[in-house]
């Protein structure tokens, strides 16, 4: 497979056409559908099926999609590299992160790699911290701002000196929202939002213990932004950080710190490869920035 071909592939993917994504690709429609055709011969399977609307993938097509679109991402990342100068220290740094306020420090980190070296920029990912590791390991990212920082062997880590306190956004109607905080066993039959990974896993997992298995899991999330409007809409309280929301006496929602106390361990994670000199420019601003915290407590592995 060449990538001038998945190129085509995916135009036709985004178009939803093969006339519009040969408008698009500047070729004729009979070449388009050339390439299309050989490249099915090639793999031995229809990618696609024409109908009313334009055409729908396969399941074959389905999977080229997603191997093609991170073969091409790749490609173009490892082509912007090459492209810079010897000596320059310019370039994008791709840092995929977990919803934490410790993304305060990576942005202070951000904008003092650009004060320096204004030819940097910055591209960030949000989503959960299993979707963007894998991700992470597929090479798309320079660093994985992780939430609940693990042990990495083949990687290099960092803690960051910042903790994430675990506790309930819950409307401000809710009982719970009396309480100056929530054991575990108070949960039990009360209806709660929690992200994606669930509540039997990670610290959350451990602070619930055997009483995970009660809890009343309603609906989970990917970005904590959406589980806010799920909350107001009466759907349950949703487990979360402190500070990621307006959650004060002038807001209609309310935080409810975890009893007792539950928090989570923040860090940076790259690859032993050598990193691009965007990317360590970038790491030494945040071992700058981390160094004067006043709570710093920076290892590096």
């Amino acid at each position: 497979m060449e990538l001038r071909t998945l190129r085509y592939f995916i135009a036709v993917v985004r178009e939803g056409s093969i006339t519009a994504a040969a408008k698009s690709l500047h070729v004729t429609q009979p070449t388009l559908s050339r390439q299309l055709a050989a490249l099915e011969v090639e793999l031995g399977h229809a990618l696609y099926q024409r109908n009313r609307q334009g055409i729908e993938l396969t399941e074959q097509g389905v999977i080229l999609r997603r191997y093609a679109e991170s073969i091409l991402a790749l490609a173009d990342k490892a082509e912007e590299e090459i492209a810079l100068p010897t000596h320059s220290i310019a370039g994008k740094v791709h840092i995929a992160a977990g919803e934490t306020q410790a993304m305060e420090l990576i942005a202070r980190a951000m904008e003092r790699t650009q004060a320096e070296y204004p030819g940097i920029a910055f591209e960030i990912y949000s989503g959960t911290s299993a979707d963007l590791m894998d991700n992470f390991v597929r090479g798309f990212y320079d660093f994985f701002l992780e939430c609940e920082l693990r042990s990495h062997v083949d990687m290099h880590t960092m803690k960051l000196p910042h903790l994430d306190e675990w506790g309930l956004l819950v409307r401000r109607d809710d009982p719970l929202a009396n309480l100056a905080a929530v054991t575990a066993a108070e949960l039990v039959g009360h209806p709660l939002i929690s992200s994606r990974q669930g509540v039997k896993v990670g610290v959350l997992g451990q602070w619930l213990g055997e009483l995970a298995d009660k809890m009343d899991v309603r609906a989970t999330y990917n970005l904590p932004l959406n589980a806010k409007f799920l909350v107001r809409q009466g759907l349950g309280a949703a487990f979360t950080y402190r500070g990621l929301f307006e959650a004060n006496a002038m807001s209609d929602l309310a935080f409810v710190p975890l009893s007792p106390a539950l928090e989570s361990t923040q860090g940076i994670v790259w690859r032993k490869t050598l990193p691009t000199r965007q990317a360590q420019a970038f790491l030494d601003k945040l071992r700058e920035v981390c160094a004067e915290e006043p709570s710093s407590t920076r290892a590096d592995s």
